[in-house]
């Protein structure tokens, strides 16, 4: 580089220095590329040329102070950004011929992987690290019904082996499905089965490239879903989906495919795989070289195939130690680090931790980080929609330990009369539709598989679930209720099951709540009394029963709870307690009909559509809260049909909100509170005796109590 350029210079300092964090700004693009320095005009053209390659051909270059250059820092490598232009995010390329060279970016072969990588990370991670990264969430230790031996080439019961052993974790892709059957599983048992021929079928190229990986590890013992799990054995297989949560968590390294299926396998394995055919952008920097990173973080980005399947969401979750294909290249991360194939070993420019499961696996149920998990979730893609249980169990199973009594169809049973006011997200795009069935005859039959329409598991999209209630105090709240049983819910897994076939929910939360809302009841273990809370910055909202005194648990010094409660102390002996997943609820409610016309009502800066509840004297008395957008078309405008749509609704529970006011000018919620008091209510049809939720919605208390109501039996299917 030009030692007499200012900006070359400034790039030097930009790629080499470690503590600022500051952004330089080097001007336009039309003044670097002016410039007589033919160095780092070749660095910004190749720039230029590279936004425009990423369809970004509407670049429009400032003429001042458009061109930042962010120097690497612990938590991030360096960045050029120019308004409408791409990001790029340079690493100067060691050179190993110079003593103390400062780069730290390596020159990849476009064709194959650099696996011992992979044992390296390990083993840097497993020394160095060592419990910071074993078994973050907790999880009691689980031993797989069974095994490859990556030496032997064959299947092997796994409760037998106490040696540690790899994940992997795929899509499927639209492949044909094969079950193995008992007499082929029992062949598969024998040394170098899956070496054979026949085996080809069941042993796909993915689990193929992963054996290598996982030999090249230094690990014998690798866990695949397609060949572990024994499918002809429905009790084993139940058994294992719902362990694949401790699995995950229990595996010494997880492989995760990101950008290939089962068939295209893992590209750039040397003598094992296809070339990778990966390209490197490598731009002269005078005697340097500056590599562009293909990839920013390892954060999962919803768009992308493997984010988009249902069964790898919780895999990805449970898992402490993760090795990625990922963009072409290798990526590693654990606890405490990332790292990439395109950085010399042991650097780290990224310090991302995406795991949204952290406070639950302290016995603390938090609401918002279940919510989050949930709503993600649900969103998600199968191939047989009666999976959406299924593959959701592993993770529900390692919640369950926090939340008392564990979930029915993936609603918290200690806080069920709240839960079953789950809604539709309507301030995200797309909309919720009803799950069905599978009609094809290879369709999975996993069990749990029903999808009954009071849960979320029977919807897809996005939901908007279990974050008002008041449980934890969370500094940004414009909206919190208090949730009060009215009824006693049971379930059982036919409609016609007889009073003693029924089996009783127990919501432990408002029990505790009611009991400990009495400041002579002495508190549980761990327990503090404080007179105010330091999150309500903006916004004072309160109820009867929580203004004034909040609660901290020692274990969780930050965080503030609007009641204590009894708080397990997990740890890795703590096992799972999910109740027997039966799909048809029972209670004694009380019925009432209701006339509903379409309106429009300003939610935040944008207008959307809501259904209005009015009683028979014309008086607005609640809201109906649709599923979908096109759900809504199924309802007049007010006044185009005189008594509107008529609405069967069954209450479920009543509640206490209040909610602070939106300012649109300020884009800001403030004073005044509105407040009061709400039947939680389901919008029903019936079929055969059973009813089925359409939606949910409230009623205003005292308008719901005026009703000409009538009390019923309620089945809920």
């Amino acid at each position: 580089m030009e030692e007499s350029c200012n900006i070359c210079n400034t790039i030097w300092l930009g790629l080499t220095n470690t503590k600022s964090r500051d952004k330089i700004n080097l001007g336009s693009v039309d003044e670097i590329l002016s410039s007589s320095c033919s160095i780092h005009k070749s660095l910004f053209q190749r720039y230029k040329h590279s936004s425009e390659y990423h369809q970004r051909s509407n670049v429009e270059f400032s003429p001042r102070s458009d061109v930042e250059f962010s120097p690497r820092s612990e938590s991030e490598s360096a960045r050029i950004h120019a308004i409408s232009g791409c990001d790029w995010h340079p690493l100067l390329v060691k050179r190993s011929s110079v003593s103390d060279h400062p780069g730290i970016g390596r020159i990849l072969d476009p064709d194959w992987v650099d696996i011992n990588l992979a044992r390296q990370w390990k083993d840097k991670c497993l020394t160095e690290h060592g419990t910071k990264c074993h078994n973050p969430l907790k999880i009691w230790k689980t031993r797989p019904a069974w095994l490859i031996d990556v030496n032997d080439k064959c299947i092997v019961p796994g409760q037998n082996i106490e040696e540690a052993f790899v994940a992997l974790s795929y899509r499927f892709g639209d492949h044909p499905s094969y079950k193995i059957d008992a007499d082929s599983w029992s062949k598969l048992q024998r040394d170098n089965a899956l070496e054979m021929p026949w085996v080809s079928t069941y042993l796909s190229p993915m689990i193929q490239h992963a054996m290598h990986v996982t030999s090249i590890m230094g690990e014998r013992y690798l866990w695949a879903d397609a060949l572990c799990i024994p499918h002809h054995d429905r009790d084993v297989s139940t058994q294992q989906l719902q362990l694949m949560g401790a699995i995950y968590g229990n595996a010494i390294v997880t492989i995760i495919a990101m950008d290939t299926d089962s068939e295209e396998g893992l590209p750039g394995l040397r003598g094992i795989s296809r070339s990778r055919e990966m390209y490197q952008e490598v731009i002269p920097f005078g005697k340097e070289q500056v590599v562009v990173r293909n990839t920013y973080g390892i954060q999962v980005i919803p768009d992308m195939l493997y984010a988009s399947r249902g069964w790898t969401y919780q895999e990805y979750i449970h898992s402490s130690r993760k090795l990625f294909f990922r963009e072409k290249e290798l990526h590693w991360q654990c606890s405490c680090s990332i790292w990439h194939e395109e950085t010399i070993f042991g650097e780290e420019v990224d310090m991302f931790a995406d795991n949204p499961m952290s406070d639950i696996p302290n016995g603390f149920p938090d609401l918002l980080e279940m919510s989050k998990m949930v709503s993600t979730y649900n969103e998600k893609q199968f191939r047989y929609n009666q999976d959406a249980l299924p593959a959701m169990s592993g993770l529900l199973s390692v919640a369950s330990r926090t939340f008392t009594g564990g979930f029915l169809y993936g609603l918290p049973e200690m806080l069920f009369d709240y839960a079953l006011g789950w809604r539709y997200n309507i301030l995200e795009m797309g909309e919720l539709r009803r799950r069905k069935h599978s009609q094809k005859q290879n369709a999975s039959q996993l069990h749990p598989s029903r999808l009954p329409s009071w849960s979320w598991i029977g919807w897809q999209g996005s939901v908007n679930v279990w974050a008002d209630e008041t449980v934890r105090i969370m500094p940004d709240w414009n909206r919190i209720q208090e949730t009060f049983p009215i009824t006693e819910w049971y379930t059982a897994d036919t409609p016609n099951a007889t009073v003693s076939e029924r089996r009783l929910i127990r919501s432990t939360w408002f029990t505790n709540r009611e009991r400990y809302k009495d400041p002579n009841t002495p508190l549980p273990p761990g327990w503090t009394r404080h007179e105010e809370s330091t999150k309500r910055e903006k916004v004072f909202l309160s109820l009867e029963g929580y203004r004034g005194p909040i609660f901290k648990h020692e274990a969780m010094p930050e965080a503030e709870w609007c009641y204590p409660f009894p708080a397990p102390d997990i740890s890795e002996s703590t096992p799972p307690a999910m109740p027997e997943q039966t799909a048809y609820l029972f209670c004694e409610t009380r019925r009432a009909y209701l006339r509903a016309w379409r309106t429009r009502k300003p939610l935040t800066s944008t207008e959307k559509e809501i259904v209005e509840l009015w009683d028979a004297e014309n008086g607005k008395v609640g809201v109906l809260h649709y599923q979908n957008p096109r759900q809504a078309g199924h309802f007049p405008y007010y006044g185009e049909v005189p008594l509107g749509k008529r609405v069967e609704l069954v209450a479920i529970s009543e509640y206490k909100a209040c909610e602070a006011t939106w300012y649109e000018e300020n884009e800001e919620y403030g004073l005044p509170i509105r407040s009061g008091e709400y039947i939680a209510v389901l919008w029903v049809e019936w079929k055969d005796g059973v009813a089925y939720r359409l939606a949910c919605g409230e009623v205003e208390k005292e308008a719901w109590d005026k009703l000409a109501s009538e009390r019923i039996s309620l089945v809920l299917g």
